[in-house]
Protein backbone atom coordinates (compact mmCIF):
# COMPACT_ATOMS: atom_id res chain seq x y z
CA UNK A 1 0.00 0.00 0.00
CA UNK A 2 2.83 2.43 0.75
CA UNK A 3 4.21 1.87 -2.74
CA UNK A 4 0.78 2.66 -4.19
CA UNK A 5 0.64 5.87 -2.18
CA UNK A 6 4.14 6.86 -3.26
CA UNK A 7 3.20 6.33 -6.92
CA UNK A 8 0.17 8.60 -6.52
CA UNK A 9 2.18 11.28 -4.71
CA UNK A 10 4.95 11.12 -7.31
CA UNK A 11 2.44 11.55 -10.12
CA UNK A 12 0.77 14.46 -8.36
CA UNK A 13 3.87 16.34 -7.31
CA UNK A 14 6.72 15.67 -9.66
CA UNK A 15 5.46 13.68 -12.57
CA UNK A 16 4.96 14.80 -16.14
CA UNK A 17 1.95 16.90 -17.10
CA UNK A 18 0.69 14.13 -19.36
CA UNK A 19 1.07 10.35 -19.53
CA UNK A 20 -0.17 7.47 -21.67
CA UNK A 21 -3.75 6.41 -20.94
CA UNK A 22 -2.50 2.98 -19.81
CA UNK A 23 -0.37 4.62 -17.08
CA UNK A 24 -3.27 6.80 -15.92
CA UNK A 25 -5.46 3.70 -15.68
CA UNK A 26 -2.72 1.94 -13.67
CA UNK A 27 -2.57 4.90 -11.23
CA UNK A 28 -6.35 4.78 -10.91
CA UNK A 29 -6.23 1.04 -10.25
CA UNK A 30 -3.66 1.62 -7.47
CA UNK A 31 -5.90 4.30 -5.97
CA UNK A 32 -8.84 1.86 -6.01
CA UNK A 33 -6.70 -0.76 -4.27
CA UNK A 34 -6.02 1.73 -1.48
CA UNK A 35 -9.69 2.65 -1.20
CA UNK A 36 -10.54 -1.07 -1.28
CA UNK A 37 -8.64 -1.44 2.01
CA UNK A 38 -10.74 1.37 3.47
CA UNK A 39 -14.16 0.28 2.20
CA UNK A 40 -13.74 -3.49 2.04
CA UNK A 41 -16.78 -5.25 0.60
CA UNK A 42 -18.62 -1.94 0.21
CA UNK A 43 -16.55 -0.99 -2.83
CA UNK A 44 -16.65 -2.95 -6.05
CA UNK A 45 -14.91 -1.86 -9.22
CA UNK A 46 -15.88 -3.15 -12.63
CA UNK A 47 -13.42 -2.46 -15.46
CA UNK A 48 -14.48 -2.55 -19.11
CA UNK A 49 -11.27 -2.07 -21.07
CA UNK A 50 -10.34 -3.08 -24.60
CA UNK A 51 -7.74 -5.83 -24.99
CA UNK A 52 -5.27 -3.16 -26.07
CA UNK A 53 -5.56 0.23 -24.38
CA UNK A 54 -5.49 2.95 -27.04
CA UNK A 55 -2.22 4.83 -27.49
CA UNK A 56 -3.34 8.28 -26.40
CA UNK A 57 -1.86 10.69 -23.88
CA UNK A 58 -3.97 12.17 -21.10
CA UNK A 59 -3.31 14.81 -18.47
CA UNK A 60 -1.74 13.21 -15.40
CA UNK A 61 -4.37 12.51 -12.73
CA UNK A 62 -7.30 13.11 -15.03
CA UNK A 63 -9.20 9.88 -14.32
CA UNK A 64 -8.24 9.32 -10.66
CA UNK A 65 -9.92 12.51 -9.34
CA UNK A 66 -13.16 11.50 -11.08
CA UNK A 67 -12.96 8.06 -9.47
CA UNK A 68 -12.27 9.74 -6.13
CA UNK A 69 -15.41 11.87 -6.59
CA UNK A 70 -17.42 8.78 -7.52
CA UNK A 71 -16.37 7.10 -4.30
CA UNK A 72 -16.93 10.18 -2.15
CA UNK A 73 -20.36 11.05 -3.50
CA UNK A 74 -21.64 7.66 -4.68
CA UNK A 75 -20.12 4.83 -2.67
CA UNK A 76 -19.21 6.36 0.70
CA UNK A 77 -22.67 7.74 1.63
CA UNK A 78 -24.39 4.41 0.96
CA UNK A 79 -24.39 1.92 3.86
CA UNK A 80 -24.13 -0.94 1.38
CA UNK A 81 -21.57 0.79 -0.85
CA UNK A 82 -21.83 0.07 -4.53
CA UNK A 83 -20.16 -0.70 -7.81
CA UNK A 84 -18.00 1.77 -9.65
CA UNK A 85 -17.76 1.20 -13.40
CA UNK A 86 -14.73 2.38 -15.37
CA UNK A 87 -14.79 1.88 -19.10
CA UNK A 88 -12.72 2.78 -22.14
CA UNK A 89 -14.15 2.59 -25.64
CA UNK A 90 -12.39 3.48 -28.85
CA UNK A 91 -13.85 4.49 -32.18
CA UNK A 92 -12.12 5.61 -35.34
CA UNK A 93 -12.26 9.25 -34.18
CA UNK A 94 -12.48 9.23 -30.36
CA UNK A 95 -11.47 7.56 -27.13
CA UNK A 96 -14.28 7.64 -24.55
CA UNK A 97 -13.54 7.04 -20.87
CA UNK A 98 -16.56 6.60 -18.61
CA UNK A 99 -16.70 6.60 -14.81
CA UNK A 100 -20.11 5.57 -13.46
CA UNK A 101 -21.29 5.35 -9.86
CA UNK A 102 -24.65 4.84 -8.17
CA UNK A 103 -26.45 7.82 -6.70
CA UNK A 104 -27.31 6.86 -3.11
CA UNK A 105 -31.03 6.89 -2.36
CA UNK A 106 -30.79 8.80 0.90
CA UNK A 107 -27.76 10.92 0.21
CA UNK A 108 -28.00 14.64 0.71
CA UNK A 109 -27.60 16.34 -2.66
CA UNK A 110 -24.22 18.00 -2.90
CA UNK A 111 -22.31 19.62 -5.71
CA UNK A 112 -19.03 19.52 -3.83
CA UNK A 113 -16.54 22.22 -4.71
CA UNK A 114 -16.21 21.19 -8.37
CA UNK A 115 -12.43 21.66 -8.16
CA UNK A 116 -11.57 18.17 -9.39
CA UNK A 117 -13.96 18.29 -12.32
CA UNK A 118 -12.96 21.85 -13.25
CA UNK A 119 -9.28 20.93 -13.18
CA UNK A 120 -9.77 17.81 -15.29
CA UNK A 121 -11.98 19.69 -17.75
CA UNK A 122 -9.45 22.53 -18.15
CA UNK A 123 -6.46 20.22 -18.58
CA UNK A 124 -8.25 18.03 -21.15
CA UNK A 125 -9.28 21.13 -23.05
CA UNK A 126 -5.70 22.44 -22.98
CA UNK A 127 -4.07 19.15 -24.01
CA UNK A 128 -6.47 18.59 -26.91
CA UNK A 129 -6.71 22.20 -28.11
CA UNK A 130 -10.42 22.16 -27.28
CA UNK A 131 -11.12 18.91 -29.12
CA UNK A 132 -11.53 16.86 -25.93
CA UNK A 133 -14.10 17.28 -23.20
CA UNK A 134 -15.44 16.15 -19.85
CA UNK A 135 -19.21 15.86 -19.56
CA UNK A 136 -21.16 14.85 -16.47
CA UNK A 137 -24.76 13.77 -16.16
CA UNK A 138 -27.21 11.72 -14.14
CA UNK A 139 -28.80 8.75 -15.85
CA UNK A 140 -30.95 5.91 -14.50
CA UNK A 141 -29.91 6.38 -10.86
CA UNK A 142 -26.22 6.76 -11.71
CA UNK A 143 -23.79 9.63 -12.04
CA UNK A 144 -21.57 9.55 -15.11
CA UNK A 145 -18.37 11.40 -15.86
CA UNK A 146 -17.44 10.96 -19.52
CA UNK A 147 -14.10 12.04 -20.99
CA UNK A 148 -13.93 12.21 -24.77
CA UNK A 149 -10.49 12.53 -26.36
CA UNK A 150 -9.64 12.82 -30.04
CA UNK A 151 -7.69 9.87 -31.39
CA UNK A 152 -5.39 12.18 -33.33
CA UNK A 153 -4.66 15.87 -33.38
CA UNK A 154 -4.70 18.35 -30.54
CA UNK A 155 -2.27 16.43 -28.33
CA UNK A 156 0.98 17.89 -29.71
CA UNK A 157 -0.13 21.50 -29.64
CA UNK A 158 -1.83 20.92 -26.30
CA UNK A 159 1.44 20.04 -24.59
CA UNK A 160 2.45 23.69 -24.66
CA UNK A 161 -0.96 24.73 -23.34
CA UNK A 162 -0.52 22.47 -20.30
CA UNK A 163 2.44 24.60 -19.29
CA UNK A 164 -0.19 27.21 -18.37
CA UNK A 165 -0.55 25.22 -15.14
CA UNK A 166 2.92 25.88 -13.64
CA UNK A 167 1.89 24.99 -10.10
CA UNK A 168 0.84 21.49 -10.98
CA UNK A 169 -2.03 19.62 -12.57
CA UNK A 170 -4.66 20.71 -10.05
CA UNK A 171 -4.05 24.44 -10.30
CA UNK A 172 -6.89 26.08 -12.19
CA UNK A 173 -7.80 29.73 -12.24
CA UNK A 174 -11.38 30.36 -11.16
CA UNK A 175 -11.56 33.67 -13.01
Amino acid sequence: MLLDLSDLFRAALAGPREIPLAEELALTRRYLEIEGLRFGERLHARWDLPDTVPEVRVPTLSIQPLVENAIRHGIEPSPSGGTLDIGVAASVRDIVITIRNPIPERAMPTRGHQVGQSSVRARIHALTQGLGQLETRQEDGHYLAVITLPREGGNEAGKAALSAFPDGPDQVSTR
